[in-house]
C-alpha cells in the first residue's frame, strides 16, 4: 500500500476545553501535530471517534492500514471514552494479526500506556512525572535486533543515545517491574528506558514480541510541529531527523497492510481533510492546532450507524 490511511484515536476534551469555542459543544479532539506527523511520511489520516458501537471500529480496522493512539490527558475508566475505545481497537487489531493480516498499532505517551491497559483490561500505570524535559535514550542490550531500531542509521542511534532529542511530558509511566508483576513482561521487548524527575526508571520505548504494536513514552511529533515557548521541545536538526525517522518507520509498517475502503465516497468523506483545524496555540494551548469534533461530525461519518436511543 503506497499511500496508507491511518486512523488516529480522538479523546475527550478535558485538557483543551478552555481553548475551544463554547457554542459548538465539542466532545472530542485530536492534536493536529499527530496528523502532520503521519502525513509527513506519506500517509493520509482519518479521525477515529470515541464512544461508538463495535461495528464502527470493525470497519475502521478493516478499511485502514494502521492506527495511532496519541498522547494527551484523559482517563481510562470513562464509559465510551478513550481507554475503552482503545481497548476495543487493540483487541480487533490483535484479531486481525492472528488471522495473518498485518495491522500495526502505535502508541505515544498516553497511547503507549493505553496499549498495556488494552492488553490487561486494567490500569497498571504508576507515577513517573517528567514534564518539559528532553532526554537521550538509554538503550537496552539487544535493542539493535528490534523491528523499531534494527534498520535505524547508525548516526541516528548515536543522536538518540547522546543528545536531548526525545521530549517528555507525562504524569504516569510503565516499568519492567510493573509489567513483570502483571505477568506480561514476556510479551514485550523493552528497547529503551529513562529516569524521571525523581530518578525513577520508566520504559521509554517498547514493541510487542508477537504483533506489529509499538510504544513510545516520549513525543516525536512535537519536535517537528509544536513551537510553544518555554516548553523545552527540541528543534535541532538532530531532533527533527529523529522524529522523521519514527514517522517513516510507522508509516512504512502500515504500508505492509493492504486494507482499503469499499468505495471512494466512504474514503473521501472520512478523511481528516473534511475538518478544519483550530489555532489554539494563540490562546495558550500546548497544541498549536487541534481538530475538535461534535456529535454531528460523528453522525455525518459514512462509517457510523446511528446509535439506538
Amino acid at each position: 500500500m503506497e499511500t496508507p490511511i491511518i486512523g488516529i484515536l480522538s479523546q475527550e476534551t478535558y485538557i483543551v476545553s478552555k481553548y475551544l469555542p463554547e457554542r459548538h459543544n465539542y466532545s472530542s479532539f485530536i492534536a493536529a501535530s499527530y496528523v502532520k506527523f503521519l502525513e509527513s511520511a506519506g500517509a493520509r489520516v482519518i479521525p477515529v471517534w470515541i464512544g461508538q458501537r463495535k461495528e464502527y471500529y470493525e470497519k475502521v480496522v478493516s478499511y485502514t492500514n494502521g492506527i495511532l493512539f496519541p498522547g494527551g490527558g484523559t482517563y481510562f475508566n470513562e464509559t465510551d471514552g478513550y481507554g475503552e475505545t482503545a481497548r476495543q481497537i487493540y483487541n480487533l487489531a490483535v484479531e486481525l494479526n492472528n488471522k495473518g493480516i498485518y495491522y500495526p498499532v502505535w502508541g505515544i505517551c498516553l497511547g503507549m500506556q493505553a496499549l498495556v491497559f488494552s492488553q490487561l483490561g486494567t490500569d497498571i500505570r504508576i507515577d513517573r512525572i517528567l514534564k518539559n524535559v528532553a532526554l537521550p535514550l538509554e538503550f537496552i542490550e539487544g535493542y539493535e535486533k528490534s523491528k523499531m531500531y534494527s534498520r535505524t542509521p547508525k548516526q541516528l542511534i548515536q543522536i538518540l543515545g547522546a543528545k536531548n532529542v526525545t521530549y517528555n511530558f507525562h504524569r504516569y509511566g510503565l516499568t519492567e517491574d510493573v509489567l513483570r508483576k502483571h505477568e506480561i513482561l514476556d510479551d514485550w521487548n523493552i528497547l529503551t528506558t529513562n529516569k524521571d524527575a525523581r530518578n525513577l526508571r520508566f520504559i521509554s520505548s517498547m514493541e510487542s514480541k508477537k504483533y506489529p504494536i509499538y510504544g513510545l513514552q516520549f513525543h516525536p511529533e512535537k519536535n517537528i510541529f509544536e513551537f510553544q515557548n518555554n516548553t523545552g521541545i527540541p528543534h535541532s536538526s538532530g531532533a527533527i531527523r529523529v522524529s522523521q525517522f519514527f514517522a517513516t518507520f510507522f508509516v512504512d509498517e502500515c504500508r505492509k497492510n493492504n486494507n482499503s475502503f469499499p468505495d471512494e465516497y466512504s474514503e473521501l468523506r472520512t478523511l481528516i481533510y473534511n475538518y478544519n483545524p483550530l489555532y489554539t496555540g494563540i490562546k495558550g494551548s500546548s497544541y498549536e492546532q487541534l481538530y475538535a469534533f461534535t456529535e454531528n461530525d460523528y453522525k455525518r461519518c459514512p462509517l457510523v450507524d446511528a446509535k439506538e436511543g
